[in-house]
């Protein structure tokens, strides 16, 4: 689960540092991390905005907990569900059994949209592949982007590997 946090911070070396470490010590993974410094108001204490994926909400009050108990200030806590990334290996003729179209299918499902590709050609007449990274928002019909997959899969002649994000 997504969760974004806004954290205070003495303005000492190391203290971001001890606001990371009980994150990675259960197994959170750190998405994004924004510090911004007013030079303009001198302050003691900063404001850190991270964004984090933890396991579960157990998880969450585990870390928050240390959190505090390291004199942490945890100034805002919010849940960001809105988004699920699923990645896709496609191996086949992945360009030749046009991959704009493969893109379109996929983007023309409801709270679905392909944000990344990476493409791999070794010749122009060989098999190709690509890694697909898809975008998918809370509420989006998972079984119908599965089953468009599965379709574009057969239409194509092209095996995919997905991972179990979603």
């Amino acid at each position: 689960m997504r969760i974004s946090l806004d954290v205070e911070l003495e303005d000492t070396p190391g203290q971001l540092l001890r606001a990371l470490e009980p994150i990675s010590k259960h197994g959170g993974n750190i998405i994004s991390i924004v510090h911004i410094r007013d030079e303009r108001r001198p302050s003691r204490r900063l404001c850190v905005h991270l964004v984090m994926d933890v396991h579960d909400r157990e998880t969450l009050e585990v870390i928050l907990e240390e959190l505090k108990s390291r004199g942490i200030g945890i100034a805002r806590v919010g849940e960001d569900v809105r988004k699920e990334r699923l990645t896709l290996l496609i191996i086949g003729h992945v360009v030749d059994t046009d991959l704009r179209d493969t893109i379109d299918r996929l983007n023309a499902i409801e709270g679905v949209l392909v944000s990344d590709l990476s493409l791999a050609m070794t010749h122009p007449e060989a098999e190709s592949s690509a890694i697909v990274s898809i975008e998918v928002s809370q509420g989006a019909d998972t079984e119908k982007l599965m089953a468009a997959i599965d379709e574009i899969a057969r239409e194509k002649n092209l095996e995919i590997l997905r991972s179990l994000e979603v």
